[in-house]
This record gives structure tokens, sequence and C-alpha cells, in this order.
């Protein structure tokens, strides 16, 4: 079967991309807050300054963590029929994680989010086919900061039965994170075998690591926890202008992360991450352009290079702030062109405004525009019976096809809508002349009021409070 994909990038502009990543490391080095990851450095064979925090590493640590990084992930949740692998065969989708705002589906305002914002975004991610795995849809807001993050993965993975993704910030708040996740699975072995989180963690464009997200990556990957080292660069401010120096920043970082997390845990599971991004330079601000996708596609490229596991932002940097002409637009040109790169993990779907608002509105459209993508990304066959010369001898000029055999056989090839509205207009008006906004606040209202979850066991449920309360008397006490 012929199917779609693109490559534009030339394996000698790839390997460009690598040697000058492999060069900033040799000569200009990364900074690293943490004197955990620096030791892990000195021993690995890296030049280390402590009082400056810095280090240079050699192109062969590089190529070692490299041999030594999984080429395949198996990403498992709490119900095993939602377990996959990122093997590089299909792209799975995640919702951005984390923004503070969400647009309310009731009153149409924007409003920070609560935890109970997330759980219910949880259940509507949960039950969506082309929802893969959650990145809390919001943020619990409305719970202190040292404790956020273990709140959203505990109100994740209590609302939903698939893959958790999270963020971890801290090396304790990572131990607790663990905690939880083996008490859900029956232990850490278990959880060893079947993680069922994945925890993000930024590094800070450019070229330089945070001391606590930094020594969270080091005692998740002790765990078995997949960790995806994700770089935010922005052309022109923490990044080069140019779109293939911004993309060098991307790379350095990742690969650096990299070389920590592989001579940490020899073998650890990590995924290659990209959200570089694009400015208005009249205020500085993100904004979504052709430009930031064309590095997205291009880092998809990288990781193929490297054969290692991907998570690539596919809509996150759009910048409608409601649901929109502009809205649409953004979103369904650019999971459609990010598909065709293929990605283990293709992130962004449920956000507006650069991945500052939640929409459980815009979730559901999204999960509309990947159905018609994927349909677009297979492609057709040809061949001798979908050439069908014989049902075209058979009907002849002036014939119709409808009737045959050929056309009831073949009909459930086309790609049928299931939110869009593709009546005539006659028919769209007696139904109440809905726009796709409309149609989709309904269908949030009813997966809230009829999808079910199994719940975590009573048993499991009791052990994680008693693992709360001991985070947030720690946490708390330490902030």
């Amino acid at each position: 079967m012929s199917k779609p994909r693109i490559s534009f990038l030339s394996e000698d502009e790839i390997e460009a991309i690598h040697n000058a990543s492999l060069e900033v490391l040799e000569r200009t080095g990364i900074k690293v807050m943490s004197d955990k990851a620096l030791d892990i450095l000195r021993k690995a064979g890296a030049k280390v300054d402590y009082e400056g925090n810095h280090a240079t590493i050699p192109r062969q640590l590089v190529e070692e963590a490299l041999k030594m990084a999984p080429k395949t992930i198996k990403y498992c949740a709490r119900n095993p029929k939602y377990d996959f692998v990122l093997n590089k065969q299909e792209p799975h989708f995640c919702a951005i994680g984390g923004p503070p705002f969400i647009l309310d589906w009731e009153t149409g305002k924007r409003r920070y989010s609560t935890s109970e914002d997330l759980a219910r975004c949880s259940v509507i991610a949960d039950y969506l086919d082309h929802v893969h795995l959650i990145w809390p849809l919001g943020a619990a807001m409305d719970t202190p900061a040292p404790m956020r993050y273990i709140v959203d993965m505990y109100t994740g993975l209590g609302n939903s039965e698939k893959h958790f993704e999270g963020d971890s910030t801290s090396a304790k708040e990572a131990q607790y994170q663990i905690e939880i996740a083996a008490a859900i699975v029956g232990g850490r072995e278990k959880l060893r075998e079947r993680p069922i989180i994945s925890m993000v963690i930024c590094t800070i464009s450019p070229l330089r690591y945070d001391k606590g997200m930094t020594e969270a990556s080091i005692e998740l990957g002790k765990a078995g926890i997949p960790v995806v080292i994700m770089p935010m660069p922005m052309t022109g401010e923490t990044g080069p202008v140019t779109l293939a120096g911004t993309m060098v920043v991307n790379n350095v970082e990742f690969l650096g992360g990299l070389v920590i997390q592989e001579f940490a845990s020899p073998g650890a599971p990590v995924v290659y991450s990209a959200t570089g991004g694009t400015v208005d330079f009249k205020t500085g601000s993100a904004i979504s352009s052709p430009e930031s996708s064309l590095m997205h596609l291009g880092f998809s490229q990288l990781a193929h290079y490297y054969d290692l596991p991907s998570e690539i932002e596919v809509t996150g940097d759009n910048t409608a702030k409601l649901l929109d002409t502009q809205a649409g637009y953004e979103r369904a040109t650019t999971i459609l062109t990010h598909i065709l790169t293929n990605p283990d993990i293709a992130l962004g779907p449920g956000v507006l405004e650069t991945a500052r608002i939640t929409s459980p509105e815009a979730l559901v459209i999204d999960n509309e525009i990947i159905d018609y993508a994927l349909r677009f990304a297979q492609g057709f066959e040809v061949n001798n019976a979908t050439l069908a010369v014989d049902v075209i001898d058979k009907v002849g000029p002036g014939g119709i096809f409808l009737g045959e055999k050929h056309t009831l056989e073949h009909f459930r090839e086309r790609w049928m809508s299931r939110l869009s509205n593709i009546d005539s207009f006659e028919t769209w008006e007696k139904k109440g002349s809905k726009s796709i906004d409309e149609v989709a606040k309904e269908k949030v209202k009813e997966i809230l009021a009829t999808h079910k979850v199994e719940p975590i066991p009573e048993d499991v449920e009791k052990e994680i409070s008693q693992i709360l309360k001991r985070a947030e008397a720690e946490l708390l006490k330490i902030s």
C-alpha cells in the first residue's frame, strides 16, 4: 500500500545537525545544577567544573549513550488493553499537560483549572479512542505547589485506565510518584515490568539542566520509568534565530540529558522529545507559525536517525484563544502534516493559546481531526481489485456503481465523520443549525454523564492515601 510520508531534510542535513550538536557538547558544554549529575558525567569521562556547574561531553560518550538507550519502549496502562509499544510503527496521541487555565465548557470563560477539572478531562480522554495516554489536561491549581504534580498523577490515574504521563520536579517528588504507581500495579518490580507512568523532564534552554528535574529523572531511570527529555528552545530568544540553529540547541539538550540518564542507569528508557517554538519579535510571545511546524518535522527525522522512541509536539503552539476558524486551521494543518512523519507520540490535542488553556471541546474536535488524518496517512492500494477494470466494464458508459457487489465490498474503506456535520443544509437546519463547538460541547456532557472508568481498588486507595499523607508532611514542610 502506498502511504504518504514527509521527509524533507536530507541525510546530509540530518548528519550536519547531529555533528553540530556533538561539537557544541564537546566545545561549549552544558550547565548542570546537580552535583549528583555532574558526578555521573565525571565518572563517565566528561570534563566537569563543579564550581561553575559546567560539563563538556566528548562525542564518544554520546555514542555510547545512544547504544545503551532502548530502541523500543512498552507503555503500559492500568487496563492492559490500553498497553502499546513505541516502536516507530504508528503514532499515539497525548494531550499537552499542565495548562494553568481551562476554557469552562459551561460558561465559555477562561479560568484557573482545578483538580476537579483535571478529573473530568481525564474521563473524557479515557473515552476518546485516539487519545492513547494522558498528560493531565490542566493542572490542580487548587493544590499546594509542592504536591501539585503528585495530585495530578493520582487524579489522572484514578479517572482513566490509560497510561499516564506527568511531570516530576525533584527526587523526592519522583520517589512518591514511583511509590503510588507501584502500589497500583503491585510492587516496584511489577512497575518495572509494566510502567503505567512516564515522566516529562524539561531542560532550560539554552543548554541548562535544573537540579530538581535532573535528579528526578535519575530516580525515575533507576526505577525503569520512561523519561521524556523535552527541551523547549525559542527561536531568537533561548535558541538562535535560525531554525537549524534552534534545532541544534534542542538536540544538544536532549543528548546531554540522554548521557546523564544512560550512565546513571544503563538501558534506562528515554524518549526523544522536542517542543521548539517561534516568537512574535514585536512582543516576545510564542506564536504558531509554519517555521515551528517545520522544526518539529525535522525533530521527527532526528529521532528516526537515532532510532529512538519519540514524542513530538503537533498542536501545542496554536495561538487561538477560542474554538474558532483559526483554531481549526491551525490544528488541522499541524496534526495532518506531523502524522506523516510518524512520531511515536504526537503531543498537543486539547489545548489553546500555546498550551496555556485546556479545552475539553477542543480535545473532542481534535479526536475527529486525528481520525481524518489517520485515514489520510493510510494511503490506498493499487491492485487488480481496486483498479476495478472488470466492474467498470460491467457498468459501462452512463451506468451506476452503487448497487454493485464491488461497492458493497469496499465502501467501508471510506472515512466516515463521527462529529463533523456532512448533512445537506436543509437537514442541518432541521437538526438545530449547530456549530462544531456546540456539537463538541454536547459530546463532552454526554461523555461525562455516561462514561464510567474502572476505579482503583479500595485497598490500593487506602495505601495511596497513606502515601499522600506522608508526601504532604514532608514536601509541604520542606516548602
